[in-house]
């Protein structure tokens, strides 16, 4: 029996036909065994759960570096005392954070002796020299009521030139006063000294103390050494704001961009935060011993959290783009090393999606396949249904 050739052709396709048929049936399955993950409408409250709109737009891509905080130039500040004497004790050592106003170190002052003894000195001088003007002044005044009786013309204006005299006498010992006070006051007492720890007026301890918020970098004296306003008794250094200089490839510099907003992660006990910066310097050429360019950036460091010496992971945003979905980074989540988002699939169902991620950058990421503009997808709580998909999945298994 010989076939048509219809016949033929139509049993030659069959085998395709059937692959597809099962290619399609195997995606239907696979669709089916997709978990879907449940959640009630309080569980859904209590983690804070937000469903949003997924939107197109263009992510800047970031580039990942290894940073390292230091000093800000021209941030340390070296320490002198106003007077001379011994010191008594020494309160810090170099790597420690000092606040404001806290005491560094104690001496007993020398000077403050001298200046308190030309201070009794000069006091003295002037209650005379006051004493010396009122004489003055009342010789002057009888002088001019019996000018042309007892007293001569002369005589009048001698006792004026005394007066005046007195007059000048007292404005200089004023000023000694004055200058002396300023000494005691300003200088044993200023934004590096006080004297307020005293108990008694004999009492000739002076404190050095911190100008600021600091780090101690260095301390150059000891206990019982003999120093003078020229010796450096320690260095500290201001840490108010400090530098965060990254490392890169030098190919990779010229995609940096100069005044962008770099991202540092500061890892601590309570989990990981992110600190924003500006990019104010992109070396020009690499370092010789390291063949990397430096890139800084100057972040605020109110309460001292970034140090001089540690080390931090740092995101320098680039001249790279990359167009696709934007959604939060906290919508997305891995799991078996796939990138996750989640869709709604009913009342309280919610269903994994994996997702190809394109960049990262300022708290977001940029999908660029998984999910279209316009679909729904869970932005907040992410972590709450992996936590119970993944119990799901461990119940199953058991």
């Amino acid at each position: 029996m010989t076939s048509s050739p219809v016949f033929v052709k139509i049993w030659k396709c069959f085998p395709c036909v059937a692959i597809v048929f099962r290619l399609v049936e195997g995606s239907a399955r696979a669709a089916e065994n997709v978990p879907i993950v449940v959640m009630g409408e309080a569980a859904q409250k209590n983690s804070a759960l937000i469903i949003s709109i997924a939107k197109s737009g263009t992510l800047v891509k970031n580039l990942d570096a290894m940073g390292s905080v230091l000093a800000e130039a021209g941030h340390v500040v070296r320490i002198h005392p106003a007077g001379a004497g011994k010191v008594l004790n020494i309160a810090v050592v170099p790597g420690r954070h000092v606040r404001k106003g806290e005491s560094l170190l104690a001496y007993q002052d020398h000077s403050l002796h001298l200046v308190r003894l030309e201070m009794t000195r000069a006091q003295a001088a002037l209650t005379t020299a006051l004493a010396a003007r009122q004489n003055a002044a009342s010789a002057y005044d009888r002088g001019r009521e019996l000018e042309g009786m007892t007293v001569a013309a002369g005589e009048t204006r001698r006792r004026l030139a005394v007066f005046q005299a007195a007059k000048d006498n007292v404005i200089a010992r004023q000023a000694d006063v004055d200058t002396l006070r300023h000494q005691l006051e300003e200088e044993y007492n200023s934004v590096t000294e006080s004297d307020r720890a005293q108990t008694s007026p004999l009492d000739e301890t002076s404190s050095i103390i911190a100008p600021t918020a600091a780090e101690v970098q260095s301390v150059f004296v000891g206990v019982a050494d003999h120093i003078s306003p020229a010796t450096e008794l320690m260095g500290l250094t201001v840490i108010s704001s400090v530098w965060i200089v990254s490392v890169i490839l030098p190919q990779d510099a010229a995609r940096v961009v100069q005044g962008g907003e770099q991202t540092t992660e500061l890892v601590s006990d309570t989990g990981t935060t992110l600190l924003g910066s500006k990019i104010t310097s992109i070396g020009d050429m690499a370092d010789p011993a390291t063949g990397l360019v430096r890139v800084i950036s100057t972040a605020p460091n109110p309460d001292g959290s970034l140090h001089p010496g540690m080390f931090v992971n740092t995101h320098l945003p680039t001249r790279d783009k990359t167009m696709g979905v934007i959604v939060p980074e906290n919508a997305v989540t891995e799991i078996n090393g796939a990138s996750i988002v989640f869709v709604p699939a009913g009342p309280n169902r919610f269903r994994p999606r994996e997702v190809h991620v394109g960049a990262t950058g300022n708290q977001q990421k940029v999908i660029i396949s998984g999910i279209s503009p316009g679909e729904r997808i869970v932005t907040h709580g992410v972590f709450a249904l992996k936590a119970v998909m993944l119990v799901s999945d461990m119940n199953e298994g058991g």
